[in-house]
């Protein structure tokens, strides 16, 4: 075990040093075995926080689309449906009539821009 071991110093505190050693008399541990799943266990904990908190393969997103309610208005007027009141956004505003129109398929059917006027010295 000592070949992949490294030698390292450090300084400890005197009450974490008391105490380290007052732990190590009571469970039969050394100081370096303490210190080393000390270190141990606060690199994992680091490394799970750089972690994502959700990954691709995570079951949750098997979930997307299984309440699907149907109305398209359900993130602007939710206190609506759930408690009665005044809607907030009606049904055919016009940014819900622009989201329904289709855009041009191509650029060719798009309509033309108006060329800026120069203006004369």
């Amino acid at each position: 075990m000592r070949e992949n071991m490294v030698r390292t110093q450090i300084y400890l505190p005197r009450g974490i040093h008391r105490r380290l050693h007052e732990r190590a008399d009571k469970h039969g541990l050394t100081l370096a075995v303490q210190v080393r799943a000390a270190l141990a266990d606060y690199l994992e904990r680091v490394e799970a926080e750089e972690q994502p908190i959700l990954r691709a393969d995570d079951p949750i997103f098997q979930m997307i689309g299984m309440a699907d309610s149907g109305l398209g208005d359900l993130s602007v007027n939710h206190d609506h449906y759930l408690y009665g009141a005044p809607r907030r956004e009606s049904i055919d505003t016009p940014a819900r009539k622009a989201v329904k129109e289709k855009p041009p398929s191509t650029y060719a059917q798009r309509a033309p821009k108006k060329k800026a006027k120069r203006k004369s010295r």
